[in-house]
């Protein structure tokens, strides 16, 4: 007990690695879910779409360049260019115009030549400006009028341009009705959850990894292991007691994540499954053996406090990037993806998500957590086994020299 004892001291004698890992990391996870919230709170009636400016030159003065000219005033703001280089390119460069539309001399026949006859359309001339989106938003806008009025032209083979054009501008103003709307279940309730959990996979592991990484390796200095081997009491018990402290540091650092996690999230999680929120922490704590054995394993390998400080922080930033902390897998290649299957946050991650958007905890959900955390529990034992086999040999070549 007394090195279970002196290990929690060691623990305690680094309250800048507890704040900063534990308590700031944790907190900023409630900044994320502050910007999440205001984001998703904004009125959904103040969204407005950005009007680009749109120049339109008209070289060919037909009834069907005209309307298309006409619909692009309607539709964007219509900036007046001389039908110049230099000042189109002036325009575009300054930001003036966002797209340039240029409809060439034989604009209106050539289209409808192209429209029966069945020939593909000829590429609508278009130039962006500094805003590049909005440009080719508004062109691609334009090339769906022109398709419009080459229907209209190849279903009525007797109008002539002004007809063309007046069918395109009545098919151009259908359109779905979109209304955004602010979703309440994506800002709260069990997503807030998802989105924190998440998040605390950086945290949690690189505090653990940390603290009792530096607690370890502080049992681990040579003078220190030739005083306790001339001692009555066997290697193995003190290690077992310094692992003990360590045990019980992974075991508060969850507690403060989860008492973090339900401060922030529990009054939106009314009509969620209690049992779905157990589960989910429960996974948590089986990821917190994780990085309390990679603590070990750093110990063992003879790292000093610098470089546990380094790999604690790059690697929890590693396997949580991979687990989908920071960006949504979704969103990453499939090669990502795939490496993220070898990181344990992955397979937490997934579990919670699965779980706090089911409905109940059933047979199906159980599957799901205890696959998790069968797998999560692997990694531990892997690394645990990796750094006993790495430190055994440490110590034989130590005490070889």
């Amino acid at each position: 007990m007394s090195t279970f004892r002196t290990a929690l001291r060691v623990v305690a004698a680094h309250p800048i690695y507890l704040a900063l890992y534990v308590v700031m990391l944790s907190l900023m996870g409630v900044l994320v879910l502050g910007d999440i919230d205001a984001a998703a709170s904004a009125d959904a009636g103040s969204y407005e779409t950005y009007p680009a400016r749109v120049a339109v030159v008209d070289r060919d003065g037909s009834a069907l360049s005209g309307a298309l000219a006409a619909w692009a005033g309607e539709t964007y703001d219509l900036v007046e260019v001389a039908d110049d280089t230099q000042a189109l390119q002036d325009a575009l460069a300054t930001g003036a115009a966002d797209c340039v539309l240029v409809l060439p001399a034989g604009f209106e026949a050539d289209l409808l030549a192209r429209a029966r006859a069945g020939e593909d359309l000829a590429a609508l001339e278009a130039a962006y400006g500094t805003d590049v989106q909005a440009g080719a938003l508004a062109a691609s806008a334009a090339s769906r009028w022109v398709a419009l009025a080459a229907s209209a032209a190849a279903l009525e083979p007797g109008a002539d341009g002004e007809k063309v054009a007046e069918l395109a501008a009545g098919a151009a103003e259908a359109r779905a009705e979109v209304a955004v709307e602010a979703s309440a279940q994506a800002s709260g309730g069990t997503d807030r959850l998802v989105t924190y959990l998440n998040f605390s996979t950086y945290s949690l592991t690189s505090s653990i990894v940390v603290v009792a990484g530096c607690t370890l390796a502080s049992f681990g200095r040579a003078e220190l292991r030739r005083r306790n081997a001339a001692g009555p009491v066997p290697p193995l018990r003190l290690a077992a007691g310094a692992l003990l402290a360590c045990a019980v540091l992974a075991l508060a650092v969850w507690a403060w994540t989860c008492g973090v996690a339900l401060a922030s999230c529990g009054g939106s999680l009314a009509g969620v499954d209690p049992a779905l929120v157990a589960a989910s922490l429960a996974l948590v704590l089986v990821l917190a053996l994780v990085p309390l054995a990679l603590a070990f394993l750093l110990a063992q390998v003879g790292l000093d406090e610098d470089a546990i400080n380094a790999v604690g922080n790059i690697g929890a930033m590693v396997m949580s990037f991979l687990g989908g902390a920071w960006v949504p897998l979704s969103m990453l290649p499939e090669a990502v993806r795939a490496a993220g299957r070898f990181v344990p946050a992955y397979w937490v991650s997934d579990a919670v998500t699965t779980l706090l958007h089911a409905d109940a905890l059933g047979p199906a959900e159980l599957a799901v957590a205890g696959r998790a955390a069968g797998i999560v529990g692997l990694f531990a034992v892997a690394i645990f086994a990796l750094g006993a086999a790495l430190g055994r040999s440490r110590r034989r070549v130590a005490g070889a020299a």
